[in-house]
């Protein structure tokens, strides 16, 4: 495992292991060590220019508060331990990732070399009860906090697989969770997804592209979607798989000084690259769209971004604690603002679904076929974490609206006068009044009776046996 670095983004592992002015003792007499620490960081370094006069006779939480700064953090001994293990994505319990339906909480991926793994637990088991008590079916973090705790514990875990229960016994272990994932389509158009910038993310993202390299890599997705960001520096590392030379971001601190992130000993991926982002990606995320979107390497598909547009820099205080502070406010390699506005998609795309079938669609993917199960969706029979979006109500199938307009090359609208989502193609326009048996509107969200949109669009392919449901369109067609 490589040890933390310098810069970061939504986290700063810049460990250094002194402050710069170490306070002479005689300044302690009216407060503690950590007060005085924190009082001069933030005086001399918060990007806002706050000074420490301003700070006087302040306790550390009324200047973290006072900044206004959801990103300046105090973290105490305990609560630095937990995020220094965060930065390297490194957690304690038995080795699985969660997920929840209708019956409950069931295992969605269970990890190579995990502890869950060598107790033969698998995916698609449901947690039933944790060392004996009943398991939540209704809270992820109810039976999560159950099963993480100290490594070397053990727990049982009881789990149901189909009409069967079994008890495993579980030691608890750090795991590394995954962050990098790829897969292949067709026609060599590879897919990665990077859902951390922790301190490793860079290394696996760097040999997974090569592997998909060795099976002759025409096109390449890049899918940060929901990735709150982490190291600048992994993203950095990443960059240069895109970029040979160039500024990967430039930084103004508090005195406006720009002390700019370099790209150096590059190459060049010669081959179309499609980014997913969307209005949760963050930070690190933004600076790799930003940089590969300005030097014109690649094309985001999706939403406007959050716009995370600054730096912070972590420093160790006495007593084991750290503070998170922001220090500057970084721009992209053209000096496009990032903070508070995001990075705009080149082509933009509204809705999970819809955005990963118009990034296969334009690699060139135009026949897809989406096929739904309890837990898993796939298309063109590689399963992406993208979930189409569907559920049946009064025994009518409801699909994602989006993602099916996406399947047939149509375009979607809201039309608030009429109430209705307006879909059009080149031969008219289907409008879909919000009523239950075709319609159904869910947090901003909406949801066709796939029968009615087969209606309108025959060259729709659908097979619906229940649990297993079967999507298919060749865009324009």
């Amino acid at each position: 495992m490589k040890q933390p670095r310098m810069r970061t983004m939504k986290v700063t592992l810049a460990l250094a292991s002194a402050l710069m002015t170490v306070l002479p003792l005689n300044a302690l007499a009216q407060e503690d060590l950590q007060t005085q620490q924190v009082r001069e960081i933030i005086g001399k370094l918060h990007v806002s220019g706050v000074t420490e006069e301003a700070l006087a006779n302040q306790s550390i939480k009324q200047m973290v508060e006072g900044l206004k700064d959801p990103y300046t953090v105090f973290f105490s001994q305990e609560e630095y331990g937990q995020f220094s293990s965060s930065l390297e994505n490194n957690y304690v319990g038995m080795g699985a990732r969660i997920g929840i339906d209708d019956k409950g909480v069931f295992l969605s991926e269970v990890f190579a070399g995990s502890s869950a793994e060598s107790a033969g637990l698998q995916r698609d088991d449901y947690v039933r009860a944790v060392d004996g008590a009943p398991a939540s079916t209704t809270s992820i973090d109810e039976v999560r906090n159950k099963i993480v705790g100290v490594a070397g514990t053990k727990v049982k875990v009881t789990v149901q697989r189909g009409d069967k229960e079994l008890t495993v016994e579980i030691t608890r272990k750090g795991i590394n969770v995954p962050e990098v994932y790829s897969k292949s389509f067709t026609n060599g158009v590879g897919y990665i997804q990077i859902t951390d910038f922790s301190s490793d993310a860079d290394e696996d993202f760097g040999k997974q592209l090569t592997d998909l390299q060795a099976k002759g890599l025409k096109s390449l997705i890049l899918d940060v979607r929901n990735n709150p960001g982490g190291l600048v520096d992994t993203a950095q590392n990443i960059a240069k798989h895109f970029v040979k030379e160039g500024v990967l971001i430039h930084t103004r601190d508090r005195n406006g000084v720009d002390d700019p992130v370099l790209i150096t000993g590059g190459t060049e991926l010669s081959i179309p690259v499609y980014i997913l982002a969307n209005e949760n990606s963050a930070s690190a995320s933004e600076v790799l769209s930003g940089a590969l979107q300005d030097y014109n390497v690649a094309k985001v598909i999706g939403m406007q971004t959050y716009g995370k547009g600054s730096v912070q820099q972590l420093y160790q205080l006495d007593k084991d604690s750290a503070l998170k502070v922001t220090v500057e406010e970084y721009l992209t390699p053209n000096k496009r603002k990032v903070n508070k506005v995001g990075i705009t998609p080149d082509i933009k795309v509204d809705g999970a679904s819809a955005q990963l079938i118009t990034a296969l669609q334009t690699v060139g993917i135009t026949d897809i076929n989406v096929e739904i199960s309890k837990h898993r969706v796939t298309y063109n029979g590689v399963e992406i974490g993208s979930g189409f979006g569907n559920f049946r109500e009064n025994g009518k199938l409801y699909a994602s609206t989006r993602g099916l307009a996406a399947l047939v090359g149509a375009t979607i609208t809201w039309n608030e006068a009429t109430r209705t989502v307006d879909i059009s193609d080149s031969k008219g326009t289907h409008a879909i009044p919000a009523q239950t048996d075709k319609l159904i509107i869910e947090n901003g969200t909406s949801y066709v009776n796939v029968d009615l949109f087969d209606d309108y669009f025959p060259q729709l392919q659908v097979k619906d046996q229940g649990e297993n449901v079967s999507i298919r369109a060749v865009k324009g067609n």
